[in-house]
């Protein structure tokens, strides 16, 4: 018999039910997206397609031309932009505010979208990149964080990826997105209201009852990767920092060496046990102005989620998730996935 977990952090419940996993079709495939690299404008060579660089890594060139590693170009279709909006959304100081209207709350959409695209390579992707490819993207999320950080209008900045059409992706090439926002968003400040009632870190809690409940997967100096003791999603992982640390753009090279050699590993996988899955992650960290003792209490993570299943009815309706895969049994299967060939065709 399954179980209705309550999650530790956020207001949401999981039904855990093992059971379902045996249903035909429960979970998702998608079929492999064929596309043309030819017409991909994320490849080499296509610079022209993409709005204009605003940052990137390279080893030779100039921007918007061939030999770049990462490039970052803002996103085509927005959704927030830093212009144009109206000036009854400033306060006295010329900040963006937050506006009573009779009924609710708004913004103005004021803030910042762009696109980091992760590799020249057509068919480069988490589950074949190397440690030093994962490295060079999360060096561009800290540099990006770093620079978008000085906004003074961005109380949030979310960094998080979509892979397959199942999870949000419109473009098979490996990429990722940056959102600055003007507010925080209410699934950060579920997890700040967390600290601010708890003693000891929840977070910092739950990394120790993964341990005793044999929900860690992967440990290394530095990182641990955790099955979630109420994941909404089949085989939902998390990766923390072993150090109670606030703020993702303070991590440092070495444990930035660290944070790369996990993700692959967990990436690989993933490979081995569910074949290339759709899925998303995201990256949690403090808000852009961590002075507020709660924000310094903050602990940050990167939360992956594989695509399997289809949110349905029940979801929708009653805001209950139910999941097929009991967590330690994830964490065992995937513990058990070490094979890895690498195969790239580029």
């Amino acid at each position: 018999m399954g179980e209705i977990r309550k999650d530790p952090i956020h207001n949401r419940w999981v039904i855990i039910a093992d059971e379902r996993k045996k249903r035909p079709h429960a979970f998702y495939r998608e079929l492999e997206e064929v596309s043309d690299k030819r017409k991909c404008p994320f490849c080499e060579g296509k610079e022209k397609k993409t709005p204009p660089e605003i940052d990137s890594f390279r080893v030779r060139g100039k921007p918007d031309e061939p030999g770049w590693r990462i490039r970052v170009v803002p996103n085509k279709y927005p959704a927030l932009n830093p212009e144009g909006f109206n000036p009854e959304g400033l306060n006295p100081k010329g900040k963006i505010r937050k506006i009573f209207d009779g009924l609710s709350y708004r913004y103005h959409g004021y803030g910042r979208h762009e696109v980091i695209i992760e590799t020249p390579h057509h068919k480069k992707n988490l589950f074949n990149m190397d440690k030093e490819e994962i490295s060079l993207i999360f060096s561009m999320y800290r540099k990006r964080y770093l620079y978008l950080k000085k906004d003074k209008n961005l109380k949030y900045i979310l960094i998080f990826k979509n892979y397959g059409n199942i999870a949000g992706a419109s473009l098979p090439h490996s990429h990722s997105q940056v959102i600055g926002l003007p507010l925080i968003p209410p699934e950060i400040e579920e997890e700040l209201m967390a600290i601010k009632d708890s003693i000891k870190c929840p977070f910092c809690n739950s990394i120790q009852r993964a341990r005793d409940e044999e929900r860690i997967l992967e440990r290394n100096k530095d990182f641990t990767v955790l099955a979630p003791y109420a994941p909404i999603a089949p085989y939902e992982l998390v990766v923390y920092p072993l150090e109670h640390k606030p703020c993702f753009e303070e991590i440092n090279d070495s444990e930035m060496d660290s944070l790369s050699e996990i993700i692959r590993d967990t990436f690989r996988r993933f490979n081995k046990l569910l074949e290339n899955p759709p899925f998303n992650y995201f990256l949690h960290t403090s808000p852009t102005t961590p002075t507020a003792k709660i924000y310094k209490n903050y602990h940050w993570h990167i939360v992956i989620m594989p695509k399997l299943g289809l949110s349905a009815g029940f979801e929708m309706g009653s805001g209950i998730y139910i999941n097929p895969v009991d967590p330690r049994k994830a964490v065992k299967e995937l513990k058990e996935a070490k094979e890895y060939k690498e195969e790239v065709d580029e």
